[in-house]
Protein backbone atom coordinates (compact mmCIF):
# COMPACT_ATOMS: atom_id res chain seq x y z
CA UNK A 1 0.00 0.00 0.00
CA UNK A 2 2.89 2.46 0.62
CA UNK A 3 4.48 1.72 -2.96
CA UNK A 4 0.92 2.63 -4.34
CA UNK A 5 0.78 6.00 -2.50
CA UNK A 6 4.31 6.78 -3.25
CA UNK A 7 3.53 6.05 -6.55
CA UNK A 8 0.64 8.43 -6.81
CA UNK A 9 2.74 11.23 -5.18
CA UNK A 10 5.50 10.76 -7.18
CA UNK A 11 3.27 10.57 -10.34
CA UNK A 12 1.80 14.21 -8.87
CA UNK A 13 5.43 15.73 -8.51
CA UNK A 14 5.80 15.28 -12.00
CA UNK A 15 2.70 16.43 -13.00
CA UNK A 16 3.08 19.61 -10.52
CA UNK A 17 6.59 20.00 -12.39
CA UNK A 18 4.93 20.07 -15.97
CA UNK A 19 2.66 22.17 -14.65
CA UNK A 20 5.02 25.06 -13.47
CA UNK A 21 6.37 24.58 -16.49
CA UNK A 22 3.14 26.42 -18.22
CA UNK A 23 2.58 28.65 -16.21
CA UNK A 24 3.56 31.54 -18.51
CA UNK A 25 2.07 30.33 -21.83
CA UNK A 26 -1.09 29.25 -19.36
CA UNK A 27 -1.62 33.15 -17.96
CA UNK A 28 -0.16 34.66 -21.34
CA UNK A 29 -3.33 32.20 -23.03
CA UNK A 30 -0.68 30.25 -25.58
CA UNK A 31 -2.05 26.70 -24.31
CA UNK A 32 -3.68 24.43 -26.76
CA UNK A 33 -7.12 24.02 -25.76
CA UNK A 34 -6.40 20.36 -24.58
CA UNK A 35 -3.26 21.40 -22.39
CA UNK A 36 -4.96 24.12 -20.93
CA UNK A 37 -7.87 21.66 -20.34
CA UNK A 38 -4.92 19.12 -18.92
CA UNK A 39 -3.86 22.01 -16.38
CA UNK A 40 -6.80 23.49 -15.72
CA UNK A 41 -7.72 19.74 -14.41
CA UNK A 42 -4.48 19.77 -12.52
CA UNK A 43 -5.42 22.91 -10.46
CA UNK A 44 -8.38 21.40 -8.70
CA UNK A 45 -7.05 18.52 -7.70
CA UNK A 46 -3.45 20.04 -6.59
CA UNK A 47 -3.71 23.33 -3.72
CA UNK A 48 0.05 23.30 -4.10
CA UNK A 49 -0.15 24.46 -7.56
CA UNK A 50 -3.07 27.02 -7.12
CA UNK A 51 -0.93 28.56 -4.78
CA UNK A 52 2.12 28.71 -6.89
CA UNK A 53 0.09 29.76 -9.85
CA UNK A 54 -1.67 32.79 -7.19
CA UNK A 55 2.01 33.54 -6.16
CA UNK A 56 3.06 33.65 -10.00
CA UNK A 57 0.80 36.30 -10.95
CA UNK A 58 0.75 38.61 -7.78
CA UNK A 59 4.83 38.40 -8.04
CA UNK A 60 4.41 39.69 -12.19
CA UNK A 61 2.06 42.19 -11.28
CA UNK A 62 3.91 43.79 -8.47
CA UNK A 63 7.16 43.50 -10.66
CA UNK A 64 5.01 45.46 -13.11
CA UNK A 65 4.28 48.33 -11.04
CA UNK A 66 7.80 48.53 -10.35
CA UNK A 67 9.46 51.81 -11.84
CA UNK A 68 13.25 51.81 -11.86
CA UNK A 69 13.45 54.69 -9.31
CA UNK A 70 11.20 52.20 -6.86
CA UNK A 71 13.84 49.73 -6.57
CA UNK A 72 16.59 50.41 -4.12
CA UNK A 73 20.32 50.97 -5.90
CA UNK A 74 21.53 47.99 -3.97
CA UNK A 75 18.60 45.65 -4.88
CA UNK A 76 19.01 46.12 -8.27
CA UNK A 77 22.90 45.45 -8.59
CA UNK A 78 22.38 42.45 -6.84
CA UNK A 79 18.97 41.74 -9.34
CA UNK A 80 21.39 41.60 -12.45
CA UNK A 81 24.63 40.14 -10.81
CA UNK A 82 22.43 37.06 -10.34
CA UNK A 83 20.83 37.25 -13.76
CA UNK A 84 24.28 37.65 -15.34
CA UNK A 85 25.38 34.73 -13.54
CA UNK A 86 22.64 32.69 -14.74
CA UNK A 87 23.13 33.90 -18.28
CA UNK A 88 26.40 33.32 -17.87
CA UNK A 89 26.09 29.69 -16.71
CA UNK A 90 23.54 29.07 -19.54
CA UNK A 91 25.83 30.62 -22.14
CA UNK A 92 28.48 27.94 -21.18
CA UNK A 93 26.04 24.77 -21.22
CA UNK A 94 24.78 26.07 -24.91
CA UNK A 95 28.32 26.19 -26.09
CA UNK A 96 29.36 23.23 -24.45
CA UNK A 97 26.41 21.44 -26.31
CA UNK A 98 27.04 23.17 -29.55
CA UNK A 99 30.75 21.78 -29.34
CA UNK A 100 29.64 18.78 -29.04
CA UNK A 101 27.41 18.57 -31.41
CA UNK A 102 29.66 20.04 -34.46
CA UNK A 103 33.06 18.84 -32.66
Amino acid sequence: MAKLKQSAKSRLNDSCKRMTDLIFNYLTDQLSPALKDEFERHLKICPDCVNFLNTYKKTVSSAAALTRAAIPPNVRKNVLAFLRRKMHGIAAIFLYFMTQLTG
